[in-house]
C-alpha cells in the first residue's frame, strides 16, 4: 500500500503540468499594456486577454485597427522584453464605444 502524498508536493507538480507560470507571465502584458504602447494608443486600444501565444486587443475604430496592425511587429518587439511567450496580437473591433467600455467613463 502506498502512503498518501503531501499536498505540498502534489500541487507544484500539477501546476508545472498545467504550465500555469507561463500563462500567468503572459498576463503581465495585459497589465502593462499602456506602458508598452503609450497612453495615446491605450486610449483607443485595450489588451483584454491572452492565451498561450496570443494577445487579444480591443480597438475603438477600424482606423486604429489598421494602424495597430501596421505597428504589430514593433509592439511585439516591446512585448518580448517581458520574456513572455506571446507570438501574435489579434486586434478586434469593440461592439460598444471603446472609450466608454475600456475606461468605464464617458468621454
Amino acid at each position: 500500500m502506498k502512503f498518501p502524498e503531501r499536498i505540498s508536493r502534489i500541487v507544484p507538480r500539477v501546476l508545472r503540468g498545467m504550465d500555469i507560470n507561463r500563462k500567468l507571465k503572459n498576463w503581465q502584458v495585459v497589465e502593462k499594456w499602456e506602458r508598452i504602447v503609450g497612453s495615446n494608443i491605450a486610449r483607443h486600444a485595450k489588451a483584454v486577454s491572452v492565451d498561450s501565444e496570443n494577445l487579444f486587443v480591443m480597438v475603438d475604430s477600424p482606423v486604429w485597427q489598421s494602424q495597430l496592425f501596421l505597428m504589430k511587429a514593433d509592439i511585439l518587439k516591446k512585448i518580448k522584453k517581458y520574456d513572455v511567450n506571446i507570438k501574435d496580437i489579434k486586434f478586434r473591433m469593440s461592439d460598444a464605444p471603446t472609450r466608454r467600455r475600456l475606461h468605464g467613463k464617458e468621454n
